[in-house]
């Protein structure tokens, strides 16, 4: 991700929103990439001492900002180029994921783009079948929380006003979904 969106080239000092950011997995390596970038991450208080601890280990700890709070109640701010939101949307119901849609809309600037990492399902919920597997755990473990197919998601983003929504081959059980906000 930090290479397909080329951070580096940022012309201002880019800005990343981390929902739900748990270890600083999708923020972090664009960090890491650019000097200028500045991370916001939103989890609860003991995972963002998580976060903070591991942006110490790779020496930005001074570019991390931390938000406490449910993602569903906290403000994010606004202005962000990048929003990034992994492995989130599976412990919700389509009702709250599409509020986090709406609120990360919000908190982007215009051209900002969102990336979501989750394990996805094919349309008709035929497979994979890790995701299928994955669905069964967030039916027993969650009281909402599901697999969700590409189309899906899709279409929550468009939605809440997103374009160029497409997804992006990575290591890992499902590609990232990217999308922009407008200009």
């Amino acid at each position: 991700m930090a290479e397909h969106l080329r951070i580096e080239e940022a012309e201002s000092e880019p800005s990343v929103l981390d929902i739900g950011a748990g270890s600083g997995v999708y923020s972090i390596p664009l960090a890491l990439r650019s000097p200028r970038v500045r991370i916001t991450a939103v989890d609860f208080p003991e995972v963002l001492e998580v976060t903070q601890r591991i942006a110490e280990r790779y020496g930005i700890g001074d570019r991390l900002k931390t938000v406490a709070g449910d993602i569903g109640e906290v403000y994010f701010g606004s202005g962000y180029r990048v929003a990034t939101i992994g492995q989130i949307l599976h412990g919700h119901d389509a009702v709250r994921n599409r509020k986090l849609l709406e609120k990360t809309y919000a908190a982007l600037a215009p051209g900002g783009v969102v990336a979501i990492a989750d394990f996805l399902v094919e349309q008709d919920r035929s497979g994979p079948l890790r995701s299928l597997f994955f669905a069964a755990n967030m039916l027993v473990n969650t009281e909402a929380g599901n697999t969700y197919s590409f189309e899906e998601v899709r279409d929550w983003l468009k939605d809440a006003g997103f374009e160029q929504v497409r997804t992006l081959d990575v290591p890992g059980p499902s590609p990232l979904i990217l999308a922009i906000r407008p200009r």
